[in-house]
């Protein structure tokens, strides 16, 4: 059975999320129902990231599993043409039959976009303005981003069902804040190995509760992470303005 590697930009506005939820509209039943009405084959397609309603993609990878046997840019511009305009695949290559999207990932990078003023409406979908936003100390709020970097219980930063017995402990390799001025936004762009649901939502949310309250310090999310309390009433930061950018697996840092 032929495996295909897909790289997949999305708007995950007008979607329940990436992962299949009967009687709701996700990315991946939206990507298979195309694909079997397009080809009359059955499909298995399975994310590296299962990203929450709401939430974007740029460079989102899967896995196809199906018995047919096609051209990958044939493939591609075949299941294009059926996909709506929220969806666009963006490559298309074979895989080793052993690929699995969720294994020996080195890193994924997400971009969080806050606009620093009312955004127009043509882009107001892929960033969040917070509507207190003049009045964080961006400086703090880039210092308590700062606490984040490096092997953490993020605990208080996250949803787990009872019945998940994953690990809380996660490592932010590196985070890069930069202002893009011509879309007035300051650009949040985060990278780890791997994360817990709504960890990096939470992880906004906490710094820009904490850099616009002149009361809460530093200290205060240090707290959080050196003895993590699930009960947290700090701010979860908006779905529409995280964005999934990139998944990078260790066979590919080794072929550059």
């Amino acid at each position: 059975m032929p495996v295909y590697k897909i790289t997949i930009a999305y708007d995950g506005t007008d979607f329940c999320g990436w992962q299949h939820q009967p009687g709701d509209q996700t990315i991946q039943s939206v990507l298979k129902k195309t694909f079997e009405h397009a080809f009359s084959v059955q499909v298995d397609i399975l994310g590296a990231s299962r990203t929450d309603s709401g939430v974007h993609a740029i460079g989102a990878v899967a896995r196809v599993k199906t018995d047919l046997v096609l051209d990958p840019q044939i493939l591609m511009e075949s299941w294009n043409r059926l996909l709506p305009k929220s969806i666009l695949i963006r490559n298309i290559k074979i895989a080793d039959d052993n690929f699995h999207p969720f294994y020996n990932v080195a890193y994924k990078t997400y971009y969080y976009q806050l606009f620093l003023k009312r955004p127009l409406p043509f882009i107001s979908r892929f960033g969040w303005y917070y509507n207190f936003i003049d009045h964080v100390n961006i400086q703090k709020f880039q210092a308590a981003l700062n606490l984040y970097i490096g092997k953490h219980d993020f605990a208080s930063f996250c949803k787990q069902d009872k019945s998940d017995n994953r690990s809380t402990i996660r490592t932010i390799d590196k985070i890069v804040v930069r202002k893009i001025k011509k879309l007035n936004i300051l650009r949040i762009e985060i990278t780890g190995k791997s994360f817990l649901r709504y960890q990096i939502r939470r992880m906004i949310g906490y710094a820009l509760d904490l850099a616009r309250q002149d009361h809460l310090s530093l200290s205060y999310l240090e707290g959080l992470l050196k003895n993590p309390d699930h009960k947290q009433i700090l701010l979860k930061a908006d779905a529409c303005g995280l964005i999934l950018r990139r998944v990078v697996y260790k066979d590919e840092l080794i072929k550059k």
